[in-house]
């Protein structure tokens, strides 16, 4: 009887709060995925700064199972040209929009990813391609 009240009393619980997440704060950073199955990463000053469009498209024409995520705070003029390119190569791609997701300089704005571990060493676009 006891463990039948201990369900009960998790399934209240997980109605009324959600279900718990899995590293809620990795999640609150790279919107809503794992850091281990992002390819790039572009924070919102590089997305205000400079426009990665052909890198991303070059990275997105060799691997085809990748989805892009855009975090919902970002510019809409920035936005539509990336949505854009995410149509033209056929690309899923969600905007994600959580009181949760930081909107600061340094925050997540794109993130190419799969649905599986990648565990690359750096995923930061800055860093992976300086040339830019």
């Amino acid at each position: 009887m006891q463990n039948k009240d201990l369900d009960i009393d998790a399934r209240v619980k997980n109605a009324v709060l959600g279900l718990p997440l899995l590293k809620p704060d990795e999640q609150n950073r790279c919107l809503g995925t794992f850091y281990e199955r992002i390819e790039l990463k572009i924070t919102i000053s590089e997305a205000m700064r400079y426009d990665w469009t052909t890198i991303l498209e070059k990275v997105m024409k060799k691997k085809r199972n990748y989805q892009l995520l855009f975090n919902g705070r970002l510019d809409m003029e920035i936005l539509g040209q990336y949505i854009r390119l995410a149509n033209r190569c056929a690309m899923p791609f969600a905007i994600k929009n959580s009181q949760h997701y930081r909107h600061n300089a340094e925050s997540a704005a794109i993130i190419l990813c799969a649905d599986h571990a990648l565990n690359r060493k750096e995923i930061d676009i800055m860093k992976r391609y300086p040339q830019y």
